[in-house]
């Protein structure tokens, strides 16, 4: 018989009910990073959702328990919306479980395994930010902008394809004389009552487009032509002969500031002439206006943007013509669609915020960045803008074949003190922006001069092989050197530079275009990326760099357009120990930027390299292996370095 009392015996019997309960809590605490001490000294654990606790009689039982206690020991997560199809949007934000079920109740909830985003209906959006409301301030979601939403909440029920639109109105001589795409381009243009971008490929034909767009509403005439300088002529001619009912006599071409016009039907100006003549062009109220290379509208603080504005509101008609609406960066493009919209758009730092990263700083707002590159090209290609690559639609034009051409070593002039000391400024950190910035100008133009023997020794080359060619530089001295070469040769060519006239620039194309004995066109850059045609040729030399990709990418298509039967083949010369092992992947960089908003399909970063005369090891490589040996990715400082560079030689004075 046991001689423990029953005293003894519950004490005993409670001990081990109490070990029980300790042993099993700790098991339990592997499983949880929670556990909570209530007012009665009993441990209460998480686990998986649900709550454990100790009953009375020792053993634990299982609970489900409050969700947004668990949350509240949360830092709050913030999220944001963006367009990702013309009827759905995605939430862009950190994993937070009360969020996921209320995405679950929404009906037209999709979730992307690759992306692990939720997606939603446009028309839904309302709704969603009312149900994530009593998860504030844990959770915020930053809801689309008003006008976003404004633009595609009802696009189901409003939207007819324009490719339905009966402008049969243009008569059949002009319709003729239209692609398929270019008629679709026409389409568009007129159901958005005329006021669009028409951002087709260089080459394809956006003047016809705009000729008969604005022949469509030619009821509303007289009609404003901005233009280059250059092209003011060219223009002239294309309206006598797609519209041969406006009488030549009531085509006006200004030439000089303050030149007088009596009730014409038509006027062609330049951009500079229009900012000087803006006193006489506002009064007449045009009621078409047609802005060809709108690129030019790209910074709101210049008098000619402005003025062009201006010129909008007045219209009722505005059509924007370029093959790179935005050359460097998608701040570019609000002014061009501000002049379309007659101001019925985001306010600029509405805009410069969501599609260009806009940051205030202590100088300001900074704009010079990119975000929401999606949303914004489909925007774009929605409501604005209509844009069709000649891979896409004209299947019978060949692709260009983009080669980098590294000059041979012993071809380049040797490299001087004065340069070394160049380079070694472009990497100093201690000196101030407008220094580094001289110092790569500096280096940039002696590039040119080193560069100069390889060039004109590589282009003899190209003419002992019988090659009819396009050759373009940047400098005076280069573009000098290489006619030099091909004087000394008995090669016939032809020039265009700043100081080649309207006039002359037609006539020596007429040559090139049609003379066999006319070998080689010499191109400056800046005076002859656009505007003119040259398929002749199916061979595009650049000599030289420039800072801004879209201006060269305008140059290539010089030959790359209607008309041209063959492939085009594009090379780019460059020389290791110059400028451009600097110049060259700040290019790729800016390019980058426009792919990402599709205002661009070129990327130089997977071109081809041809070594000349080297070891056959070095014949397919990345340039930037060759020049740099590294990636060449740069920040957003590096790109708004390289746009100042661009805005500093466009304010000096240069003959070419």
């Amino acid at each position: 018989m046991s001689s423990l009392t029953d005293e003894q015996r519950k004490m005993i019997e409670a001990n081990k009910k109490a070990a029980q309960a300790k042993l099993t809590a700790k098991l339990a605490l592997r499983n949880t990073p929670q556990q909570v001490i209530n007012k009665n000294n009993q441990c209460t654990l998480s686990v998986s959702g649900l709550v454990v606790s100790p009953s009375p009689n020792g053993k634990f039982i299982r609970s489900n328990y409050n969700k947004s206690s668990q949350n509240s020991q949360s830092k709050p997560i913030h999220g944001t919306c963006e367009i990702i199809s013309k009827e759905r949007f995605t939430v862009h934000v950190a994993y937070h479980q009360q969020l996921i079920d209320t995405f679950k109740t929404i009906l037209s909830k999709n979730y992307d395994p690759k992306t692990s985003e939720w997606s939603f209906l446009i028309k839904y959006h309302d709704q969603l930010m009312i149900s994530i409301k009593p998860l504030e301030p844990l959770v915020k979601i930053e809801k689309l902008p008003n006008f976003v939403l404004k633009l595609f909440k009802n696009i189901e029920d409003t939207e007819t394809h324009y490719s339905k639109i009966d402008i049969s109105s243009i008569g059949n001589d002009m319709l003729d004389n239209l692609y398929p795409f270019q008629k679709l381009g026409v389409q568009f243009g007129v159901s958005k009552k005329g006021r669009c971008i028409i951002a087709d490929d260089m080459g394809l034909g956006k003047t016809i487009q705009a000729i008969a767009i604005v022949k469509y509403y030619s009821d509303n005439f007289p009609l404003l032509i901005v233009c280059p300088s250059s092209m003011r002529y060219t223009w002239e001619e294309e309206i006598r002969l797609r519209l041969p009912n406006v009488p030549v006599s009531s085509i006006c071409v200004l030439s000089k500031t303050n030149e007088q016009f009596i009730d014409p039907a038509v006027v062609i100006t330049s951009y500079d002439l229009m900012t000087r003549n803006k006193d006489m062009l506002l009064k007449f109220k045009f009621g078409i206006i047609v802005f060809d290379e709108s690129h030019s509208l790209k910074s709101d603080k210049s008098a000619r943007t402005k003025v062009a504005l201006s010129l909008a509101m007045q219209s009722k008609q505005c059509i924007l013509l370029s093959g790179t609406p935005a050359l460097s960066r998608p701040i570019e493009l609000y002014c061009q669609i501000k002049a379309i919209t007659r101001n019925n758009f985001l306010t600029p730092i509405e805009y410069g915020v969501r599609y260009c990263n806009g940051r205030e700083t202590n100088f300001g707002w900074d704009f010079s960045g990119s975000s929401n590159m999606k949303e914004l090209k489909i925007i774009l290609e929605t409501h604005f803008m209509i844009r069709r690559l000649k891979s896409e639609v004209l299947k019978q034009l060949p692709q260009k074949i983009r080669n980098v051409v590294v000059l041979k070593p012993e071809n380049i002039k040797a490299r001087t003190q004065n340069m070394d000391d160049l380079e070694v400024m472009m990497t100093n950190k201690s000196l101030k922006k407008i220094e580094v910035r001289g110092a790569l100008l500096k280096y940039f133009n002696q590039t040119g001069e080193v560069k100069l023997p390889a060039i004109c020794d590589y282009i003899l080359n190209l003419l002992k092989e019988g090659k009819k060619f396009l050759v373009f530089a940047h400098h005076q001295k280069v573009i000098n050197g290489i006619c030099d070469v091909l004087e000394n040769n008995e090669t016939y060519y032809i020039r265009i530079d700043g100081k080649t006239s309207s006039e002359e620039r037609k006539s020596v194309c007429d040559q090139f275009q049609s003379e066999d004995m006319y070998r080689v066109a010499v191109l400056s850059i800046c005076a002859a990326n656009s505007g003119i045609t040259l398929t002749a040729a199916k061979l595009v030399i650049f000599a030289e760099l420039y800072w801004n990709p879209g201006i060269l990418t305008q140059a290539e298509d010089r030959a790359h357009r209607i008309g041209q039967a063959e492939a085009v083949t594009i090379q780019y010369l460059l020389a290791k120990g110059t400028a451009d092992d600097h110049i060259w992947p700040l290019i790729q960089s800016k390019l980058n930027v426009l792919n990402k908003a599709g205002l661009s399909k070129d990327n130089f970063k997977d071109d081809s390299t041809t070594v000349i005369n080297c070891s056959a090891k070095s014949n397919q490589m990345s340039i930037l292996d060759f020049l740099n040996g590294e990636d060449s990715e740069l920040d957003e400082n590096d790109l708004k370095f390289l746009d100042e560079v661009e805005e500093s030689q466009c304010k000096r004075p240069r003959k070419c």
